[in-house]
């Protein structure tokens, strides 16, 4: 996490009791733990919990932390994130003379990893049946070069497991520009034209990627619309797969 508040993150007190925090709410089992202020600044914590352990590492000056979350066993950390970020995602005082305005926002970057051995050796488990062990793990939750990734929605239907994340690739878009849209400045051109520097959306059906926010349009406009153009008068239409509703929804244009 950058952007965070210095004196929070030179504060082995509040560092230690926000740690506890996490534990305690997350419902995990913290057996022990150490925090050890740096010298000449900095804080060291480390955590041991009866899944397996946390850690973390401060730069004050840089305003920057890095916790490593480690769980054995089935529980979840991907929910976990709104809460980690926020009980370490503390804003900077402003200074004398400083807008808060003028203040960044904390900025959360993550990455989720499975670890272990889980196909082959775990009795019973299918790795095509794990949402997080298909693209959903390795395209998204595995990455820690995005500038913006956030869970918009993870829920089991009657059919499939669906997953809705939201991301910032500095590939095809940057934070900066993103920020600058969502502000009012006069005669910016991002905020003229916030459409142009929204984050993509990706859906993902039992893990595996079906549509992008960016690729939608593209896609199911060129599968639909020339064949239904084609055709004279078009009453019935099989749609085959077209799980999340996309091309359907281009088919009743017509």
């Amino acid at each position: 996490i950058k952007d965070v508040d210095s004196e929070f993150l030179n504060s082995e007190e509040r560092l230690a009791s926000a740690m506890i925090d996490l534990t305690n709410e997350s419902k995990l089992t913290l057996l022990s733990y150490h925090c050890h202020s740096l010298v000449p600044i900095g804080v060291s914590c480390a955590g041991v919990l009866l899944e397996s352990h946390v850690a973390f590492h401060t730069w004050p000056l840089e305003g920057v932390i890095t916790l490593d979350l480690f769980t054995c066993g089935g529980g979840k950390l991907v929910p976990l994130m709104p809460l980690i970020e926020r009980l370490f995602s503390v804003k900077q005082t402003p200074s004398e003379g400083e807008n808060e305005e003028d203040i960044p926002e904390p900025t959360l970057l993550w990455a989720h990893k499975l670890r272990g051995f889980r196909e082959g050796f775990a009795p019973g488990y299918v790795r095509t049946s794990n949402p997080l062990d298909e693209g959903l793990g390795w395209s998204v939750l595995g990455r820690l070069d995005f500038d913006m990734k956030r869970p918009l929605l993870s829920t089991k239907t009657a059919f499939q497991h669906v997953d809705i994340y939201e991301v910032l690739d500095p590939d095809h878009r940057d934070l900066e520009s993103y920020q600058m849209s969502l502000s009012n400045t006069d005669g910016a051109y991002e905020s003229m034209h916030p459409e142009l520097f929204i984050p993509n959306k990706i859906l993902f059906l039992d893990g595996v990627q079906q549509s992008t926010l960016y690729g939608d349009a593209p896609y199911h406009e060129s599968i639909v619309h020339p064949a239904m153009f084609t055709h004279e008068n078009p009453k019935r239409v099989a749609i085959i797969g077209g799980g999340e509703g996309a091309t359907l929804r281009e088919a009743l244009k017509h």
